[in-house]
């Protein structure tokens, strides 16, 4: 079993490092779209050394060498050494991946709206696939998943839209780009998106709660029909004073037709409220133990 989930974990590594890959590769970096994380703090901090010292004592790959160290540090010190090899090899391999596609040696499109878009849905697409497997490409991936141990109410890309748009707006404010800075927004936007319903979208659910005369009925084709877990809620009408039970239930979204079709045709007067459920820890979703991504 663990050798199968090796195995799976490596698989989403090279998919998810591929598509970040080429995002960046057939995109962004062809359009000069500015790039966010280390790699685009560590080119503000060339241009600035440029402006103060007329020439910067250090390349840009040397700074993002440097400011990568200590975050990798942290990440280990926190996630242990699987983490750093799962890291290294994703590093490794974006980097590999990037290298092969720029040979192609011109974007895929022109149109700076679309590769803002294409670009950021490619490489949240890649990076949500290998945050699953356990891993980061580096720099800020490691703040970001650092951070949701602390934070666990944000979302991944919530967090990624916050961290990489301070450094986008200080390379626009060093580079004096404003309409690279609008396009770089736009592309945030689309990973937070995508990165989220990556991550997220699958441990949405409906929680379900009806009040109905027949709940007997109900609570019996949940649990036979649909195989959902069913609770039931002693509750008191507030003007009848009538004792009854509510019915609670969390389903797949695919589900809920089929919910609605029955208590509809069982008791057209049932009261039933639907709601979102984004997260669903127990037997038929998420483990208690499932790692924070």
């Amino acid at each position: 079993m663990k050798y199968k989930k090796t195995l799976t974990d490596l698989a989403l590594i090279v998919i998810g490092t591929f598509l970040y890959a080429f995002g960046i590769a057939l995109f962004l970096d062809p359009n000069q779209l500015t790039p966010a994380g280390v790699s685009g703090l560590a080119l503000v901090i060339n241009h600035l050394f440029e402006q103060a010292l007329g020439s910067s004592p250090v390349t840009a790959g040397t700074i993002i060498i440097v400011l990568n160290i200590p975050i990798m540090l942290l990440g280990i010190w926190k996630f242990g050494g699987k983490f750093f090899v799962t890291t290294i090899i994703a590093t490794a391999l974006s980097s590999v991946f990037i290298d092969a596609l720029q040979i192609y040696g011109k974007a895929l499109t022109e149109d700076l709206l679309l590769a803002s878009v294409l670009g950021g849905a490619f490489m949240s697409l890649g990076m949500g696939l290998v945050f699953r497997a356990g891993a980061t490409t580096g720099g800020s991936d490691i703040i970001v998943r650092l951070l949701r141990t602390k934070f666990r109410h944000i979302k991944t890309g919530v967090m990624f839209w916050f961290i990489d748009g301070v450094v986008v707006l200080l390379s626009a404010m060093a580079f004096g780009k404003v309409e690279v800075l609008l396009y770089a927004v736009i592309t945030l936007t689309v990973q937070t998106v995508v990165m989220d319903t990556v991550l997220y979208g699958s441990d949405s659910a409906k929680l379900i709660y009806i009040v109905s005369d027949k709940q007997e009925e109900i609570s019996a084709f949940l649990l036979t029909k649909l195989e959902a877990g069913v609770t039931l809620i002693n509750a008191t009408g507030a003007y009848t004073g009538n004792k009854k039970k509510v019915v609670m239930c969390v389903v797949k979204k695919q589900q809920l037709p089929a919910v609605r079709t029955f208590v509809c045709d069982t008791d057209p007067t049932a009261f039933m409220i639907v709601t979102k459920a984004t997260e669903i820890f127990g037997e038929g979703f998420k483990a208690h133990t499932t790692e924070e991504l």
